[in-house]
């Protein structure tokens, strides 16, 4: 089977149909949107922080060094995985950690690549160290006004005790603390969005230096299973696929 191209920012990704035939037909948007996960000069961020895509797109997290992952999670949890707190939310999406190097990057990046099924925001974050909390978070379609914003869901990462990957287990903060459960459940939050894309296969090349594990979660919602691929793959060549039907 022929791979699939890798996408520059802006470009038509209706090619990429000839190797996913399943996602055809699901969605009216036909657009590569490029989010940068961190920089050459090491800063905790992603660029943009916060993109507005239609329903269709697809987003492409191109990795830069220090070994970042990207994470979905609820607002009202961030740095918490979606997948941790909501044992029904299978398709959140995880890219696991990419251990980009300056020199690799310089000629090739790793990518990890989602398909956006509606237009409800998506929430997501660094689970290395405590990037999260560090700011490194970023949002698909958040409002720019209101009590949802990129931005209070920034300050609420900085007061999140700990910074958590998919399967990690809640650590007590203090002595005379309990560890919230993996897996906890939660009430529903009016208005609140569901998981919109999601990781299908194997996560990302996984690295060294995983993260601390972190606590509890609040504002759980219903997840959907929706569709998206990922790919690991050099800029620039041939990306490597692996994709599941839904």
């Amino acid at each position: 089977m022929a791979l699939p191209p890798v996408l520059p920012h802006g470009a038509r990704p209706a090619a990429l149909r000839r190797y996913y035939p399943q996602l055809s037909g699901r969605a009216t948007g036909d657009k590569v949107h490029v989010v940068q996960v961190g920089s050459m000069n090491g800063s905790l961020a992603f660029y943009p922080e916060n993109l507005q895509a239609e329903v269709g797109d697809y987003v492409q997290f191109q990795f830069n060094p220090k070994n970042h992952s990207v994470v979905q999670s609820t607002f009202s949890a961030p740095c918490v995985p979606m997948k941790n707190v909501m044992p029904n939310a299978t398709n959140a999406f995880y890219s696991g950690f990419m251990p980009a190097t300056a020199a690799a990057a310089n000629s090739s990046k790793l990518t990890y690549t989602v398909k956006v099924m509606d237009k409800n925001p998506m929430w997501y974050y660094c689970s290395q160290g405590m990037h999260c909390q560090a700011g490194m978070v970023g949002a698909i379609n958040a409002p720019t006004s209101g009590d949802k914003t990129l931005q209070a869901y920034k300050q609420l990462a900085g007061a999140a005790p700990q910074n958590m990957s998919p399967g990690d287990i809640a650590t007590a903060t203090d002595p005379g603390a309990t560890p919230a459960a993996v897996g906890a459940a939660g009430a529903s939050t009016p208005g609140a969005s569901t998981p919109n894309a999601a990781a299908l296969g194997t996560p990302g090349a996984g690295g060294a230096n995983a993260p601390a594990a972190a606590g509890g979660a609040a504002g759980l919602v219903n997840p959907f299973a929706v569709g998206v691929w990922q790919t690991v793959c050099a800029v620039g060549a041939l990306a490597v696929g692996v994709v599941v039907a839904l």
